[in-house]
């Protein structure tokens, strides 16, 4: 079976809402774009999710954002969170 895969680029409105209300001096986020990946002769197809990988000197935390949705999923927690939350933590993460 064949398999097509569609590069989803990051969202810019997420970024730059990111940029605005989080302080960055002491974390380094790194931005990866999402995909659809496409069986062919089918109807089914996945979505990999955008991830944000935020780091610093003592902490990591992995995020996923899918695109048809503004809830932000932390694996490591199971949990889903809203965006305003995550700023929250990244705050936090930030003075640690």
């Amino acid at each position: 079976m064949k398999t097509t895969i569609e590069t989803l680029s990051f969202p810019c409105e997420i970024m730059n809402k990111l940029r605005m209300k989080v302080s960055t001096t002491n974390l380094n986020i790194e931005y990866l774009d999402g995909h659809i990946i496409k069986f062919d002769k089918t109807n089914l197809s996945l979505e990999e999710p955008f991830k944000i990988i935020v780091k610093n000197s003592k902490y990591s935390l992995v995020a996923l954002l899918y695109s048809n949705n503004d809830k932000i999923y932390l694996p490591r927690e199971n949990a889903i969170i809203s965006f305003t939350k995550f700023v929250n933590i990244l705050n936090y993460i930030n003075k640690l």
